[in-house]
């Protein structure tokens, strides 16, 4: 029996009218064809996954062997980045088994990076996949519209006073995002029965244990064995640790930010009365997506496809390894249509853009809020 219940809701046609999905799809299907690949990772991701562990291993040994707080701090940093690209790369792949193309070997690949990370990939795969890449920016259906209160990502939270200055203050809170995340959310997973259009109702006893195991290993992992193998004192490690966390964080959630939460994406309410988004699928995924630094190889090494989003959410199913040949033929395609709805920025213009639009999504609910008291008062 499954462990939730979705939402009835679904979007007025799977295509545009001009079957511009269609079109992007049989070129997606030759493009596999004529270069004999599968929709799974190839040697490339393997290739690049050797490269990863190659730093990664070393990178660790130097965390137990160093001699000095910033030696210490600098080796941390390079683990704790290395394993997080890991995360997104690997990971990622997997929890849409697209790695190695077998569900039982990717789920154990994907649980296994997220548990060494602390984070469970039980709820997280879930929400991730049947909830927010089915409805992304979809007012009360896409679960990573339910941040903390402390951030407005959209017009229907609930605002405060302080939320006017979240763009000054959101950077630093972000700094806390990986720890927040693993020792606070994911119990909060565990415990909510209904997490945007998902309504949990037989979660297992397992899912709470799986969520226990992953905060005990990534202990053990990250800090314990360094107190016990590293020379420098518990303190300066525990320092070193801090220190990791607030540049992975600071990267992770503008990562994960810039996809959706920007100005040049909207937020769509559901007609519920009908159980439907008037939209296509197709349309609504690349509108609420966008892209950055597609043509970058770097980009598309360390961000293992969140840079090429749309491609993601159009192929979800399909290893990043091919979204640079996949946002090729969307751009093609969108051209020969000649529809505007590509779009694409740098990583720096989308950390730019995410804080004007904490900015102005704050202003507008406050002044909403402001008129609506002075209605009531005159």
């Amino acid at each position: 029996m499954k462990p939730f219940e979705k939402r009835k809701l679904k979007y007025e046609s799977k295509d545009t009218t001009d079957q511009i999905f269609k079109q992007i799809k049989k070129k997606a299907d030759l493009y596999f064809s004529e270069t004999k690949n599968t929709k799974n990772g190839n040697i490339a991701l393997w290739i690049k996954f050797t490269i990863m562990l190659l730093i990664l291993i070393p990178s660790y040994f130097l965390v137990l062997h160093a001699t000095s707080y910033l030696y210490l701090t600098l080796s941390y940093i390079l683990f704790g980045m290395i394993f997080l690209i890991i995360g997104i790369n690997i990971g990622h792949d997997a929890a849409h088994h697209c790695v190695s193309g077998n569900r039982k070997v990717d789920n154990l690949i994907f649980n296994l990076i997220f548990s060494l990370q602390g984070l469970s990939g039980y709820f997280w795969q879930i929400r991730h996949n049947s909830s927010h890449h089915i409805f992304p920016n979809v007012y009360h259906n896409d679960s990573d519209l339910e941040s903390s209160g402390l951030i407005l990502l959209h017009p229907h939270q609930k605002a405060h006073s302080i939320h006017k200055y979240q763009h000054y203050y959101a950077p630093f809170l972000y700094m806390l995002f990986s720890l927040i995340f693993i020792f606070g959310v994911d119990f909060s997973f565990y415990f909510r029965k209904e997490q945007a259009n998902l309504k949990f109702k037989n979660v297992p006893i397992s899912a709470f244990i799986q969520v226990i195991a992953t905060k005990i290993a990534y202990l053990t992992l990250f800090l314990v064995l360094p107190i016990v193998f590293c020379p420098l004192g518990a303190w300066t490690i525990v320092g070193a640790f801090f220190s990791m966390h607030l540049v992975i964080s600071i990267f992770l959630s503008f990562t994960f930010f810039i996809s959706h939460h920007v100005e040049e994406v909207p937020y769509i309410e559901a007609d519920h009365a009908n159980e439907l988004v008037h939209d296509a699928w197709t349309h609504h995924q690349v509108i609420t997506t966008i892209d950055f630094n597609p043509d970058s190889k770097i980009a598309n090494f360390i961000f293992g496809g969140f840079n090429l989003h749309i491609a993601h959410h159009l192929f979800p199913e399909v290893s990043h390894i091919h979204y640079p040949a996949l946002t090729k033929i969307i751009k093609e395609t969108f051209e020969e249509n000649k529809v505007d709805w590509y779009k694409s920025f740098s990583f720096f213009e989308g950390v730019a853009s995410h804080l004007r639009h904490l900015k102005h999504t704050a202003n507008q609910i406050l002044v909403e809020k402001e008129a609506e008291l002075s209605h009531s008062n005159g």
